[in-house]
């Protein structure tokens, strides 16, 4: 598929209404295999996302909570959560946009710094050609609580897609990118077709000033 033009999506508030990660921490902690003060920090969190730097960290610690829990038990878990909370979270719009892409040969490929476990669900339902996500450092099968490379924010999220894009013989300027965050800004201005979906207030600002097309789902 050399050569195809290549989608990039963002996941959370563009293709999904919520966080896949809140409703996957909610669903675990009901099931009991994650602490209730994991979900404490969760709207402080939010909010230096929502407004803080665009390359606003998450600190680890706050995922210690998944050290120990098995690989399986965390893609069985994702896989119920997809089916009972993401499924009913998905925008048609973006779903519609999504099989009307693939329809005229496009390859869609999901860029999120929702977690691989999270994601994979979804993105077998869409058929994306690929993920880009965060992801857990597993030993043995085993989550040992830790990251494995960087969280897929910002500047990450920009040389991920660009490696991708080169390893099919593209350059990103061949590219489209689909997001609803400020934080998205390193790859939305290198790709050639920027598209803001759901935009933030300040992405919609970018987005009016720069001419970029907007999406409402």
């Amino acid at each position: 598929m050399k050569g195809q033009s290549i989608h990039f999506f963002d996941v959370d508030h563009t293709i999904v209404r919520n966080s896949t990660g809140r409703r996957y921490a909610e669903a675990a902690i009901q099931m009991g295999f994650l602490n209730r003060r994991l979900m404490a920090a969760v709207p402080f969190y939010y909010f230096m996302y929502r407004f803080g730097r665009p390359d606003s960290p998450i600190p680890d610690k706050q995922y210690r909570a998944f050290a120990g829990l098995p690989a399986a038990l965390l893609a069985k878990t994702a896989k119920d959560v997809y089916e009972s909370k993401i499924v009913p979270d998905l925008f048609p719009g973006a779903v519609s946009l999504i099989r009307e892409i693939k329809a005229k040969g496009g390859r869609v490929v999901l860029a999120t710094s929702s977690f691989d476990f999270i994601v994979k669900p979804l993105a077998e339902d869409l058929g994306a050609e690929a993920s880009l996500t965060s992801s857990f450092e597993f030993v043995d099968g085993v989550s040992t609580g830790r990251f494995a490379g960087p969280l897929l924010f910002g500047g990450v999220k920009l040389e991920r897609a660009r490696a991708y894009a080169e390893e099919s013989g593209l350059t990103l300027s061949d590219c489209s990118f689909y997001s609803d965050s400020i934080h998205d800004m390193p790859l939305l201005l290198e790709v050639g077709e920027p598209v803001a979906v759901n935009p933030d207030h300040r992405l919609a600002a970018e987005a009016r000033a720069r001419g970029w097309k907007v999406l409402a789902f």
